[in-house]
Formats: structure tokens, sequence, C-alpha cells
């Protein structure tokens, strides 16, 4: 690995870290040059500015997150099955990165059609994928009726809020750190029965 390369992947672990901790509002480049162990001047050789290095952070995310996911998604994996793997696939990759909700959520409200262009063109025909296996399972009976558009979202959801509201959720359950990180362990098994319990005919 040349030192270029090495750089650049200390800055975007910086950056991933204080946009994390910070938001793309609060972060700065002085703070960033810091934890990379590089001067400002280093930084902006690099990315011109704070926007630029958030789009770059997260289409890094994104890139490295996605995949697997949509990969068992446009699978023709029986549809139960490929339920189970997606939790699993989808939850762990949130554990390994828990700043990515964040960067969505962040990337939504300040450029919407961004995230449009980014998302889709990495998800393109997966959804249709997922709706026609719904809906042959729905037909035989495998699954009680539920539009796809609803299992889906419902599957996203219970997967990814106790990572976007994990402060909140862990003051009301009056959980320290270590107690919160074992309720997410349990989800990948807390979510596939709830998700099967509520599709079962």
């Amino acid at each position: 690995m040349n030192n270029e390369t090495t750089t650049e992947d200390q800055i975007f672990e910086a950056a991933r870290s204080v946009f994390h901790e910070q938001g793309l509002g609060g972060a700065r480049m002085q703070e960033i040059a810091r934890r990379a162990g590089i001067n400002q001047s280093m930084l902006h050789y690099y990315f011109r500015s704070k926007a630029k290095l958030f789009d770059a952070v997260f289409e890094k995310a994104i890139g490295e997150a996605l995949p697997p996911v949509l990969t068992i998604l446009r699978s023709d994996t029986p549809l139960l099955e490929k339920i189970s793997l997606f939790v699993a696939s989808y939850l762990g990759m949130l554990g390994r990165n828990p700043h990515l909700p964040g960067f969505i959520l962040e990337e939504l409200r300040r450029s919407p059609d961004r995230i449009r262009e980014i998302v889709g063109q990495r998800a393109e025909g997966v959804f249709s994928v997922f709706k026609s296996q719904v809906e042959s399972a729905v037909a035989s009976g495998e699954i009680r009726p539920i539009a796809a558009e609803h299992l889906f979202a419902n599957m996203l959801s219970l997967c990814v809020f106790p990572f976007v509201a994990r402060p909140m959720l862990q003051t009301v359950m009056g959980l320290e750190d270590d107690g919160y990180d074992i309720i997410l362990e349990e989800r990948t098994n807390v979510v596939t029965s709830f998700i099967f319990n509520a599709v079962k005919p």
C-alpha cells in the first residue's frame, strides 16, 4: 500500500468518526485532520470542502455495506430463508457500520435527490424480485396476505431503528452501553422470529 492510499484511508476513518459523532453541520475539517494525523492543508489537498469529504465518505460506506444485502435480495433463495438471511446480513452490516443510518438520514435531509441516485444505481431491480416472491408466497398460501411494500418496510425498520434511536432507547430502557449492545446482538433472532410470526398463515 503506497503512502497516498494510506493517507486517504486515514482521512476516511477520521472523517467517518467525526461525522458520526457530530454530523455534517458540527464536524470541523481541523478535527478531521487532527484525527487523521495530517495538517489541514494536506486534508484540503485531498478534499476541497467538508461537503465533498462527506459525500466521499458516504459513497464509500454505501459501497462497502450494501452489496452483500442486495445480493441476497436479488437471489432466487426461497422467501422465508431470504428474509432470515437479509435480517442477519443487514443487522451484521449495521453492527459493523453503526454510523451508516446517521449518514443516510443526514444525506436524506441535505440532498434527497443525491441519495436516490446513489442507492438507486445499486438497488435497481431489487425490489421487483422481492415483490414477485411475496406475491407468489401469498398466492400459494405460504404466507398470509401482505403487500410486499409493507413487509419490506417492516424488515428495514425493525433492523435500523434500534441503531438510529440508540440514545433515546438506551435512556428509556435505563441501559448502559454493554446492556444495550446485548440487545443489539439479540436482534437477529428476535426480528426474524417476529417477522415469521407476523406472516405465517
